[in-house]
């Protein structure tokens, strides 16, 4: 039997079409509120079509759910990250920091509709818990998370330089977070910029923790001011 045409490079399968219809529907008007039917309108087919790719909307649900993992693991791929989350705290090369927080930036500023997908359909995404692929993708994500909590903690690394990753950390997830909502409107290329420059700002342009100033640890400290006085 003839086998179909080959897609032409960089055109989308149909699947992959019918996620980002779906992805789009469910972070505007939320996944409780979004039909199958919507979704086989946008896509100008009937909804028998709709089920040859996806037996229920739970199945976009997770297969939605599934390709946010799928692509910051194809982005993480090439870095070292047991030499980033503490197997070997000294062994990080200048730039691995800051390559590190640049693809975690690319990534999910590139794909701003997908966070905000998983911001406003938390709940919805709490029935796949028991699901088995979602436990592998959560497994994955939480040994990175679990990796670089150990080097936050490890007493090897100078406290100066725990204290600026957890610094960036927090920055970059804030901002990205915002990203989603409060600076909904501002260019995605606007805030890669400034969350970059943020990121060096903390780590220092080649990605190691700046120096701690001279004397710090040894100079005495301000007196707290009294709380509660005029």
């Amino acid at each position: 039997m003839a086998r179909p045409p080959a897609r032409p490079a960089g055109e989308k399968s149909t699947r992959e079409q019918i996620l980002d219809v779906a992805q789009e529907l469910f972070a505007t008007v939320g996944y409780e509120k979004t039909s199958l039917r919507e979704i086989a309108e946008r896509m100008n087919f009937s909804k028998a079509a709709l089920y040859y790719h996806f037996a229920s909307k739970d199945d976009l649900l997770l297969a939605l759910h599934l390709r946010l993992h799928e692509l910051g693991r194809d982005a993480l791929a090439g870095l070292d990250l047991d030499a980033l989350a503490g197997a070997a705290p000294d062994a990080a090369s200048p730039g691995d920091w800051l390559r590190l927080f640049d693809e975690v930036i690319d990534l999910l500023l590139d794909n701003r509709i997908l966070v905000v997908f998983h911001l406003r359909n938390h709940d919805a995404l709490e029935r796949l818990h028991d699901n088995e692929q979602h436990r592998r993708a959560h497994a994955a994500t939480q040994d990175l998370e679990d990796r670089l909590r150990r080097l936050l903690a490890d007493p090897r690394v100078p406290m100066a330089r725990r204290l600026r990753l957890s610094a960036a950390l927090g920055a970059v997830g804030a901002g990205l977070l915002m990203s989603a909502e409060a600076l909904a409107d501002v260019p995605t290329d606007e805030l890669r910029a400034e969350l970059r420059v943020i990121v060096r700002n903390l780590l220092g342009a080649d990605g190691r923790s700046r120096p701690t100033a001279p004397n710090a640890s040894t100079a005495p400290s301000a007196p707290m001011p009294a709380l509660g006085r005029g």
